[in-house]
């Protein structure tokens, strides 16, 4: 039969009546708060960014970067462009390219299924003050499994090179 651990020492549940009852309130406040779904850990971003490299420059490095590496690009989203043209209206650049390494996928999915939703890589493109800033979000290295956290730093390793040959002078 298993034991159970008592969460109150047997002095604490002999209190006069009135301390009872705040002790309870307290209790019961804890434990509402214990119940309080936690806030999910916020996405890693590496970011760089450019002033003096022109937008269309820095998508055509960004390119030639993932492909250089192996990478296949499998969606490019002109998010702004698409929106000046659908509106008719002045509006920033943006833009999303998505591109994968089958080798690497592979890898990361035998490691642990639930990987797959950090596929495929992305890297966003934004105009912003007068800059172009460019953002990949990294794999969490924080799993478990050593293995899949070495595989997540290799590969954060790679995304931040992408990352900083777009946006290098």
């Amino acid at each position: 039969m298993p034991r159970f651990h008592q969460p109150f020492p047997p002095a604490a549940r002999q209190s006069p009546p009135g301390q009872r009852r705040s002790g309870l309130v307290s209790l019961l406040s804890l434990s509402l708060l214990a119940c309080q779904p936690a806030a999910p850990p916020e996405p890693a971003y590496f970011s760089a960014e450019t002033a003096t490299k022109p937008y269309a420059d820095v998508l055509q490095e960004l390119e030639v970067a993932i492909t250089e590496r192996n990478f296949r690009i499998t969606g490019h989203n002109h998010i702004g462009s698409v929106i000046r043209e659908r509106e008719r209206i002045a509006f920033p650049d943006y833009d999303t390219i998505q591109f994968c390494n089958l080798s690497e996928a592979r890898v990361m999915l035998e490691l642990s299924p639930a990987t797959v939703a950090w596929m495929p890589c992305n890297v966003a493109v934004r105009a912003e003050n007068g800059k172009v800033i460019v953002t990949t979000h990294l794999l969490p290295t924080d799993a478990a499994d050593p293995r899949l956290n070495a595989f997540a730093r290799r590969m954060n390793d790679r995304l931040k090179d992408i990352v900083r040959f777009a946006v290098e002078d």
